[in-house]
């Protein structure tokens, strides 16, 4: 009966110890709600499928229509160094939001508080402490600005819940985008590389689902 007992209680331990709590994931430990799969340490890009070559958005605002195209499938776990917000139609870009995002080690919080970060006019400038554990050049691969168009009002709601430190896990779509206001017309693509730098180095992402503290948004 005495080895009966110490097998269970073996199993039980083991159990607690293992098993998923199947109501959220842990990252960095921040509590994300609903995310049904484990944190990653770098992004995942991938192809398009058949029907994600055929699927075009569009984005209206006063006189200004942005048509928006797939180039890759995208998914990133990271946090969020710095967020600036840029209403509809104010320039051509057809994202609302800017999030400045670490990920693989930049994630951790005792990294976040060496580095700072500020954005403005669709730019990202930081400034690494003395502290700080990584290199310039370490950095640059694992910081972004990303130019984020949300794929309806729950994810525009939910982006505009995140504030600077949060973890947020985002998929969708990296894309490209051509806006008209009038007899003007401009283009743009997102970056499909983690290693470019300064121009055109942002990413522009189609986000068809937000995952925070706050919730989960579809």
């Amino acid at each position: 009966m005495r080895n009966i007992i110490l097998i269970l209680l073996i199993i039980f331990i083991f159990h607690s110890c293992t098993s998923d709590n199947g109501d959220s994931e842990v990252f960095d430990n921040t509590p994300l709600k609903n995310v049904d799969m484990k944190p990653f340490a770098v992004p995942i890009q991938t192809e398009l499928t058949k029907s994600d070559r055929k699927k075009v958005f569009t984005k209206t605002f006063g006189g200004t229509t942005s048509t928006i195209r797939p180039l890759y499938r995208y998914k990133i776990y990271a946090r969020v160094y710095s967020k600036k917000a840029y209403p509809f139609g104010i320039d051509p870009m057809p994202a609302p939001y800017d999030f400045a995002l670490g990920w693989d080690g930049l994630e951790k919080e005792e990294v976040f508080k060496t580095i700072k970060a500020r954005q403005s006019f669709r730019w990202v400038h930081w400034k690494l402490k003395p502290d700080c554990p990584y290199s310039v050049d370490g950095v640059y691969l694992r910081l972004a600005n990303n130019h984020l168009i949300p794929a309806n009002d729950n994810i525009l709601k939910g982006l505009s819940k995140v504030q600077k430190k949060d973890i947020v896990y985002m998929e969708g779509y990296l894309v490209e985008f051509e806006t008209v206001k009038g007899s003007r017309t401009v283009t743009g693509a997102s970056s499909t590389s983690r290693t470019d730098r300064q121009a055109h180095s942002c990413e522009i992402m189609y986000v068809t689902r937000l995952v925070t503290k706050n919730g989960d948004y579809r």
